[in-house]
């Protein structure tokens, strides 16, 4: 169902799929985006979306932001 929305998982990832209720929610901790290796948090942070966070989506890595 995720690819028919543009989400593409690789076959070597394994997925688990948790019911959720009002009471009870479950958080998905996306994966590090290949190419951020030595971000700070803060930088790391500025990618996460809501729908990553769902586990909907995932994050892309972005060009660095040099402060």
């Amino acid at each position: 169902m995720l690819a028919e929305f543009g989400t593409v998982i690789p076959h070597e990832v394994e997925i688990r799929v948790s019911d959720s209720t009002s009471q009870l929610r479950y958080l998905v901790l996306p994966r590090r985006p290949a190419g951020t290796e030595g971000w700070t948090e803060d930088e790391l942070a500025a990618l996460v979306t809501r729908d990553a966070m769902i586990g909907v989506s995932t994050i892309e890595a972005q060009e660095r932001k040099v402060r």
